[in-house]
């Protein structure tokens, strides 16, 4: 049969409607199939006609797309699990057994290759390096590759840059195959880890993906929402995988899903309506979903989508549009301060992050980073700067790095789409940045120049215009360019109309422009004035954006009343959470003032008391902050870790510890489940509420959380199931502790726990780290 290329894709996309299988883990469950802790995918060899069987049921049911049974099979996940010896025969022998089931029907079937994250977070919001975590999925994409898959899936991401990672693994191994891309969203449209559904779209619009998808996670209804953000944005084909409900516990103790084929099917027709391409099931979903889905969607063609534009530059969990004017922050620029580049040659960030949070308040959208000499630092200081930027700053990154492998070692760590400062208009120069553009997305400055700087507006206007065509030729939109008109010093009596001119002229083309502000004042006094009013007339000219110091109050002024005078004013200048002080300085990971103004009330209070109703109170307000999604996961973390060792300092000063204390929360992720994000979340959270917190790991069997609670005597348990094969567990954690007549509380979470589940297995439900606090405390005050 024809090999899948992506052009055939694209191909099969357009004549009508394709099909995804369902779930595995759920069925497989459901079937009697899963045993004791061994993950699902250990089934292609110890039981694969098991597997087999269920593949062949989609089959008939009439998939186009077959998955492998292989979504949790990176050797991460099989090693934390104790299974990694068996990694590349369980990745091979799935794609065998897939490839067998596409031949009970006469109907072309594909194979994709399934793959899902590593389950625990990687820097800053964890512990896990970017380039571990690639060299994973590469090594397991090689395996299914090398066996024979026709295109990769990556699906349920809930971290941006773990998608990102899994996508180029993909995209290095296999340039030739399709690959689908999927994250995992809560019903506001943002994932667990602070991401939009916008953010994620904007930077996958620009990478070299076939299809981008949404998955798990939500109910067929509460997909809605979100699909209609999806087809609206996406340039590329879209698909579609819901949940098949919430699960529940059925009278003979089994997990059961209660939307009907029928039901789910008519969620399916809306996203088709709304111009899926591909649609398929998620969790609870089986053979009969998907088979009723296909007979009732049949051979629709796919409807015809008007994309909206999304012109922005993202971070990790905020976007500004593009136009139409952005603002840069210049100040993090070690050129011609050394004592901010030895800073940062000792890898020492402290005053670049000050730097970029101060740019971030007084009203920079995006921060421009320029660490000076290059070639006395080492892919390791860009690396590890951008892993310290998007832990403490939330506005997204100009990358102003003249070396190529450096700005590469910067780009694969960012979770947004970048702007890249930036090109000069010769071909040579162009095609580098045009492969780093193509490999990891975001907008290019190019530099109005060749080897010398034009004299004559003309001369630059005709360079800047050569330069875009030919980024335009070679796949890189308009909307993703800047022209640098190039600003030159007035002191050196250079002729500023020249810049302006060209301004002009390549606006009149539709060519958005940057400029450079502060090199126009370069050696002179009142350079806030001089800055100020040649933005004026910059602006006038019609300027698309600016780098510029945001601390010039001049400046920032003349900026404010332009933006209002040319009609601009939807360029939105970055706002901060309005907040108490000490909010504010943990927010912004500021632990040297936020302690100091702490201990600045020991005049008046005591340590328990400082701790009681300063500390806890402005770590409550941060958790609301959170509930309200007016911070995100990152500032959350970074907060909660800025408090810690506060709180332990005034614990060290109290004079009855214990009373500071409110209470001993014992934590395990439950037998079978390695993933440990969720888990980390509410431990890092509790503490900073003041609980003390004992994590006792990962895939913890019910008997060992028992010897541990006698052991350790805590206050409740909680445990975190986000599997929906391990979620029964916590009804056997809480048999084992009551058999054994220990009546503590329990409070279950995790993505696969509801409501309804927890009580039927006799625990307290929290759906995320804000609630678990507050349970946490209400369960304590009624039992005192």
């Amino acid at each position: 049969m024809e090999p899948l290329t992506r052009q055939k894709f694209l191909e099969l996309l357009s004549q009508r409607v394709m099909f995804l299988d369902g779930a595995y883990g759920t069925e497989l469950f459901k079937r009697g199939y899963i045993k004791n802790r061994e993950p699902i995918e250990l089934l292609n060899i110890t039981n694969a006609e098991a597997v087999l069987s269920l593949q062949s049921d989609y089959v008939h049911a009439g998939v186009d797309f077959l998955l492998t049974n292989t979504f949790s099979a990176n050797r991460h996940k099989l090693m934390k699990l104790g299974y990694d010896e068996y990694f590349k025969e369980i990745n091979q022998s799935a794609v065998k057994i897939a490839k067998e089931a596409t031949k009970v029907t006469s109907k072309q079937v594909f194979v994709l290759g399934d793959i899902s994250s590593v389950g625990e977070m990687i820097e800053p919001l964890g512990e896990l390096k970017s380039k571990y975590v690639y060299n994973i999925f590469k090594e397991q994409i090689e395996v299914l590759v090398d066996a024979g898959v026709d295109g990769i899936i990556i699906e349920t991401m809930s971290d941006i840059k773990e998608a990102k990672l899994a996508y180029l693994a993909a995209r290095d191994v296999a340039p030739e195959i399709p690959i689908l891309v999927s994250m995992t969203f809560e019903e506001n449209g943002v994932t667990v880890t602070g991401t939009s559904l916008e953010v994620y779209v904007a930077l996958f619009n620009d990478l070299d993906v076939d299809a981008i998808g949404i998955n798990c996670t939500l109910t067929p209804e509460k997909m809605v929402p979100l699909v209609k953000k999806l087809v609206a944005l996406s340039k590329k084909p879209v698909f579609v995988e819901p949940n098949a409900g919430k699960p529940v516990l059925s009278a003979d103790g089994k997990l059961t899903y209660k939307t009907t084929p029928e039901e789910f099917t008519i969620y399916i027709e809306d996203y088709v309506e709304l111009g899926a391409n591909i649609v398929g099931g998620c969790c609870g979903t089986g053979p009969e979903h998907i088979k009723y889905m296909v007979q009732h969607i049949g051979l629709k063609k796919p409807k015809t989508r008007k994309v909206e534009e999304l012109n922005v530059v993202t971070s990790r969990v905020h976007m500004f549009n593009v136009a139409p004017f952005l603002v840069v922050g210049e100040r993090i620029n070690a050129s011609a301060r050394k004592k901010l580049h030895n800073e940062i040659r000792e890898f020492n960030f402290e005053n670049v992050l000050k730097l970029a949070k101060s740019q971030e308040q007084e009203g920079a959208q995006v921060i421009d980073v320029n660490f000076g000499i290059e070639s006395v630092l080492s892919e390791e200081h860009f690396s590890k700067a951008i892993v310290e930027l998007d832990k403490i700053v939330s506005i997204p990154i100009s990358f102003d790095i003249q070396y190529n492998e450096f700005l590469e070692s910067a780009l694969m760590e960012y979770p947004g789409r970048p702007l890249i400062n930036s090109s000069k208009a010769t071909k040579e120069e162009l095609d580098k940045k045009i492969r780093l553009l193509k490999r990891y997305g975001g907008l290019l400055i190019v530099l109005a120049m060749g080897k010398e700087i034009p004299k004559t507006a003309e001369e630059r206007y005709t360079l800047g215009k050569m330069a875009v065509e030919y980024l335009e030729s070679q796949g890189i939109d308009r909307s993703r360019i800047f022209v640098d008109p190039l600003v030159l010093p007035i002191g050196a009596n250079q002729d500023y109309n020249v810049t302006l001119e060209t301004i002009k002229k390549l606006s009149a083309d539709g060519i958005k422009t940057m400029i450079g502000l502060s090199n126009f004042s370069f050696g002179m006094p009142n350079r806030d004035e001089l800055n100020a009013s040649f933005l004026a007339l910059a602006m006038h000219s019609g300027l698309s954006g600016a780098i510029l110091n945001t601390s010039e109050d001049a400046t920032m002024k003349i900026l404010r009343g332009m933006i209002r005078i040319l009609g601009k004013e939807n360029a939105r200048i970055s706002e901060e959470v309005k907040s108490s002080e000490l909010v504010h300085l943990l927010l912004r990971g500021n632990l040297s003032d936020a302690e100091r103004y702490v201990l600045s009330f020991l005049d008046t209070l005591t340590p328990i008391e400082i701790i009681q109703t300063i500390l806890a109170k402005a770590m409550e307000e941060i958790g609301d902050l959170y509930a309200e999604n007016k911070i995100y996961l990152p500032h959350l973390i970074l907060a909660a870790e800025t408090s810690k060792p506060i709180f332990n300092k005034l614990l060290s000063m109290a004079a009855e510890k214990d009373s500071t204390r409110l209470g001993r929360i014992l934590l395990a992720t439950v037998e079978g489940d390695i993933h440990d994000i969720g888990k980390k979340i509410v431990a890092t959270v509790l503490e900073s509420a003041g609980f003390e917190v004992i994590d006792i790991g990962k895939d913890v069997p019910a008997t060992v959380i028992l010897e541990k609670v006698k052991e350790l005597k805590p206050d409740i348990v909680g445990l975190s199931a986000m599997m929906t094969t391990t979620v029964i567990q916590v009804g056997h954690v809480v048999k084992t502790l009551r058999d054994n007549g220990i009546e503590i509380p329990v409070i279950a979470g995790g993505a696969s726990m509801n409501e309804e589940l927890a009580k039927r297995f006799g625990s307290y439900y929290a759906k995320d780290a804000q609630e678990a606090v507050k349970l946490c405390k209400q369960i304590l005050s009624n039992n005192r």
